[in-house]
């Protein structure tokens, strides 16, 4: 989860921005294509052609993880796959609300005003651009506890969504209960924490 995040969280952002900065040009289009692209295409697939190009024509890297030997080797693959399927949601969701923002009447008058463009999206525009993808960071914490499964499955890594599928294919109502329990709790403080975010990026709502 820690890598996962780390690597996405910037450059879906990044590619987000970018985009929705340009809306209609060449870049945005290219931008737009791939991240359709890698969020359209199953993790089970993009994980089966990382492996045989990285790990079996390059060598490069291990197809398999396994728990508790953490390594560049094994756990790059994985990671990998987690990341292409999830930068493009989180960078979509930024485009569009870049978009949104660059449109507004405030942006309109800074840059009529003279203002450089890339002034005018740093100190104006990024800020409230983020609120709505910030919402989407959040709920990738409680996805990537428990929606899963299939690389942990394709990789051999016994996580949390390994043990919450293991423990319903095997009947293990308390393990499951203990799962569930664990992942509402989680989805609740990211919730909570979405929520205190908003007041930072959005003044207007701790006056609402």
């Amino acid at each position: 989860m820690f890598w996962v995040l780390l690597i996405t969280i910037p450059i879906s952002l990044v590619i987000g921005v970018i985009s929705g900065m340009r809306e209609g040009s060449k870049t945005d289009r290219s931008l737009s294509v791939f991240s359709i692209i890698t969020t359209s295409v199953p993790q089970y697939v993009s994980g089966i052609l990382l492996t045989i190009i990285l790990s079996s024509w390059l060598g490069l890297l291990k197809g398999v993880a396994k728990a508790g030997n953490i390594t560049l080797e094994n756990f790059t693959l994985p990671v990998l796959t987690i990341v292409l399927y999830d930068i493009g949601y989180i960078a979509r969701m930024t485009r569009a609300s870049m978009v949104e923002v660059m449109s507004t009447l405030y942006i309109r008058t800074a840059r009529l005003k003279g203002m450089p463009f890339m002034s005018v999206v740093l100190k104006h525009a990024l800020r409230n651009a983020l609120i709505a993808p910030f919402t989407v960071i959040m709920l990738q914490f409680p996805w990537l506890l428990t929606g899963v499964v299939i690389v942990e499955k394709l990789f051999n890594y016994k996580g949390f969504g390994f043990l919450l599928v293991a423990a319903a294919d095997q009947n293990d109502i308390d393990v499951t209960l203990a799962c569930g329990v664990v992942a509402v709790i989680l989805v609740l403080i990211t919730q909570l924490i979405s929520d205190i975010g908003y007041a930072f990026l959005n003044p207007r709502i701790r006056f609402s």
